[in-house]
């Protein structure tokens, strides 16, 4: 066995058992996940470590009390969602608007659709800024869509951020109320909300002088030339 500068071999059970530990860890995190899906925001520490296959005892060991594993369990479910919609922002020389608009939306929507629980125990931890996260995230990388595509047109891109954090909280607030109420389908609030985001984004160019066209793909080819001579 070799040794560091100090004169110290590693010691390869201490980092086995970190990283066994680090394991353990997200599985109990991901049965988190898993029993707040089934049995609601509130779902219990028992009715975690039940999903988990453990005792609640062993749980524990793993998080320093109870608000440590729900916060666990919040950066995991925030991490799954940034990472269904981003793929949905990304421009291609083919991309409409209409395309990216229902893309980003239909992911955000359906993840509304198979998993309110998820939702509402992210709205029930406001404190730790768990959906605060999601829309913050979501939102900056909505805000350089936004500045990207207003360099194409030569708009003020220091409006994309608040317009970026307006589009977001709107289909947001959009969709906590299309959970309570359920008064359309799934595809019928979809359509809706993207109505709403491109009357939105489509408004605002209007203001510049600038015509957008819903179904016409955006000219990426001046986006790249611009981004060359910056």
């Amino acid at each position: 066995m070799t040794e560091d500068a100090t004169g110290s071999a590693p010691d390869g059970r201490r980092l086995r058992w970190t990283e066994h530990r680090a394991q353990r860890r997200a599985a109990f995190v991901a049965a988190g996940v898993d029993a707040i899906d089934r049995h609601g925001p509130g779902a219990s520490a028992e009715q975690i470590a039940e999903a988990a296959g453990v005792s609640r005892t062993v749980l524990y060991r793993y998080f320093r009390d109870r608000e440590d594993l729900g916060q666990a369990i919040a950066d995991r479910i925030v991490r799954a969602v940034v990472d269904s919609v981003l793929p949905k922002l990304q421009l291609s020389p083919e991309s409409t608007p209409r395309d990216v608009i229902t893309a980003a939306i239909g992911v955000i929507v359906g993840w509304l659709d198979e998993h309110p629980n998820l939702y509402h125990f992210l709205r029930s931890r406001r404190t730790g800024a768990s959906l605060d996260s999601v829309e913050g995230t979501l939102a900056d990388n909505v805000a350089a869509l936004l500045k990207s595509m207003m360099m194409i047109f030569g708009i003020d891109s220091e409006q994309a951020e608040p317009g970026a954090y307006g589009i977001v909280g709107f289909v947001e607030s959009a969709g906590s109320w299309w959970l309570q109420n359920r008064t359309m389908s799934r595809e019928r609030f979809t359509g809706v909300a993207t109505a709403g985001v491109w009357h939105l984004l489509e408004g605002t160019a209007r203001d510049f002088g600038v015509e957008l066209d819903f179904d016409k793909p955006l000219p990426l080819g001046t986006l790249i030339a611009a981004e060359g001579t910056s």
